[in-house]
């Protein structure tokens, strides 16, 4: 791994951590953690809208990274190799 790599992850966990706090406060407050779930999912693409700059490549890029997702987790549970497929 390089050093912006290891950089990116340890921007994209501190990030993920910081959300999931935001999430406990919010339920702290009465919402629901489906509420918070809908919510983050309309941020994330509210942010990569910004980042793509259209909201149409804004869902193709979280269907990307919904794939990324995907693809890491059947790697884990040893069903499946994504290798070249991200």
């Amino acid at each position: 791994m390089t050093h912006d790599e290891d950089t990116s992850i340890a921007a994209i966990e501190l990030c993920r951590d910081i959300n999931r706090k935001a999430a406990g406060q919010y339920e702290a407050q009465g919402v629901s953690r489906e509420d918070v779930t809908i919510a983050a999912l309309y941020s994330a693409f509210d942010l990569a809208s910004e980042f793509t700059g259209s909201r149409i490549g804004a869902v193709e890029w979280l269907r990307n990274g919904v794939d990324l997702i995907e693809c890491q987790l059947l790697e884990e549970g040893g069903s499946h190799d994504c290798a070249g497929t991200a």
